[in-house]
């Protein structure tokens, strides 16, 4: 019996025999093999019939590549709704982004790679530990996301029905500003042209914005146009010599005596935001200096920087002020490594000092830009490096965000506060750090702490062939400004306050705590 067969669609038996194939009914099947077997003996038997029992169940309809059963995820109805919330801020046209994740279309090409990523929680870029402190614009995936991802792809990714797609994305929403339409855009005018290839450069551009009263920043972005090639990039604020100095906070954090850090861009970062009631002061008449750090990556390319700032109302002055802080981390004990590096420096600021004292004299403190250039890293072949740094805050502060800067090695940072009866508090972790997704984390209610609080700061760096971006884990690796090179920055935005300001706000926030009561049924 040959030809095409109609399976029975309750339970059929196939037996596939040389001559051919039957269905056979299940009360049947004993009769066949019996009258089968009977004629033939020993190793005919073997060679001569092969039984093949097929599934019991009746038989599912097939479903076409890219279409969905009725209980299936689907991309219209289950996915897309993820993909607009956490991702296509960057996957859409016009962004550095390798595909865009608005329509079916666009995304399906690329399911694989989207399960792998997503399960590996390396998209979208959060690289923290999400069991500590809640942030702003946490793009990150809940676990249920994830496994919605994976069954979408493992099921054959299918479309499924339109209809069931929420609202389109409105793209001119969305924009190349991470916070919206900003008050001020201010472009180099020039820009740079880096090379095929060569060393790291530093260069600078001057532009005025043409500032003609005091401003208070809300929130500043930098864009570059060559993506590939910025290592990072500030923009710093040149304060006129007849200008107000009061509220700028020059000399504190990573400002100097005459300029104020706008804001640092690294790979990966968008804006920094402030909270309201703190800002960072622009005054009238100043100009603002582009300094850029370019790593040249295999073609030439211009790069033409602009940055974005949102203001606060005109008349509107907020009381606190905001300053970058880099705390860098380095091997400790200055003053027995690298002893000759700080004594010049200690001296350079008017410190007297004995020859022969044993150890850092008490008091004689480094401003932080001072004493940033004589932290030290040593990273040895083909080990993990473990570097720290503790920064005791010298009035009380707001801790807003937390960006963690390191190059190819950097695996991990970690920043905690050290309170004043001892205890310990981890503020953010960040264990799976990229160089190229230096994200700024900004917590949804900034930490305070009173004057004396230690910032302690850890970094890893993992100079061993397991790290997939470690150029050569043969090399010792210490200090510097190449991207060969390692950093350990743990930048941080603060807000200082007076004592009085400190417990004004240490009320607001006792009063804002929910109060939590036993009834008498409970007791």
């Amino acid at each position: 019996m040959t030809g095409s067969l109609k399976p029975n669609t309750k339970t059929d038996i196939r037996i596939r025999r040389h001559e051919g194939t039957k269905v056979i009914p299940p009360g049947a099947l004993v009769t066949w093999i019996s009258t089968s077997c009977s004629k033939l003996v020993g190793v005919v038997l073997v060679a001569s019939a092969t039984i093949a029992i097929i599934s019991a169940a009746p038989a599912e309809p097939q479903t076409a590549p890219g279409q969905a059963t009725a209980t299936a995820v689907t991309f219209t109805k289950d996915v897309l709704p993820i993909f607009q919330r956490s991702c296509v801020q960057c996957h859409r046209p016009g962004t550095a982004a390798p595909m865009s994740l608005l329509a079916y279309e666009d995304a399906r090409p690329w399911a694989r790679s989207i399960k792998e990523r997503t399960v590996k929680r390396q998209m979208p870029p959060w690289h923290l530990d999400r069991s500590i402190g809640e942030y702003l614009d946490d793009p990150s995936l809940t676990d249920h996301e994830i496994a919605t991802i994976a069954r979408w792809v493992d099921s054959g990714a299918p479309k499924g029905n339109p209809a069931d797609a929420p609202p389109p994305v409105n793209l001119a929403k969305l924009g190349e500003w991470a916070f919206g339409e900003p008050d001020l855009v201010v472009e180099m005018k020039q820009g740079f042209t880096l090379p095929v290839e060569g060393p790291d450069t530093y260069p600078s551009e001057i532009v005025d914005p043409g500032i003609t009263e005091d401003r208070y920043v809300k929130w500043v972005q930098i864009i570059p146009t060559a993506y590939c090639c910025v290592h990072h990039s500030h923009v710093y604020v040149t304060i006129p010599d007849d200008a107000d100095r009061e509220g700028l906070a020059l000399g504190m954090g990573s400002n100097t005596a005459q300029e104020v850090d706008l804001i640092e861009y690294a790979m990966g970062n968008d804006a920094d935001f402030y909270p309201d009631g703190m800002a960072k002061k622009i005054p009238k008449g100043a100009k603002f200096r582009f300094a850029p750090h370019y790593h040249p990556w295999g073609k030439e390319i211009h790069d033409r920087q602009k940055v974005g700032i949102k203001f606060y109302p005109k008349g509107v002055v907020p009381k606190l002020v905001v300053t970058s802080h880099r705390l860098r981390t380095g091997v400790g004990n200055d003053w027995v490594l690298n002893r000759s590096r700080v004594e010049d420096l200690l001296l350079r600021k008017g410190y007297p000092l004995d020859l022969d004292e044993p150890r850092l004299p008490v008091g004689n403190l480094l401003d932080e830009n001072t004493g940033n250039n004589a932290a030290l890293l040593s990273i040895p072949p083909n080990t993990v490096a473990r570097h720290e740094r503790f920064y005791p805050m010298p009035q009380p502060g707001v801790i807003i965000s937390f960006q963690p800067h390191m190059h190819f090695r950097g695996k991990r940072m970690l920043l905690e506060a050290i309170h004043l009866d001892g205890r310990r508090e981890v503020l953010t972790d960040v264990p799976n750090y990229e160089q190229t997704w230096q994200i700024t984390y900004t917590f949804k209610e900034p930490h305070l702490f009173p004057a004396g609080t230690i910032l302690h700061v850890v970094s890893w760096h993992d100079n061993t062939a397991a790290n997939p971006h470690n150029p050569d884990p043969t090399a010792w690796v210490g200090w510097g400004q190449r991207t060969m090179d390692e950093m350990g920055h743990g930048w941080t935005d603060i807000a200082w306050l007076t004592e009085e300001q400190y417990r004004e706000e240490l009320a607001k926030r006792a009063n804002k705590r929910p109060i939590t009561t036993t009834s008498q049924s409970q007791r």
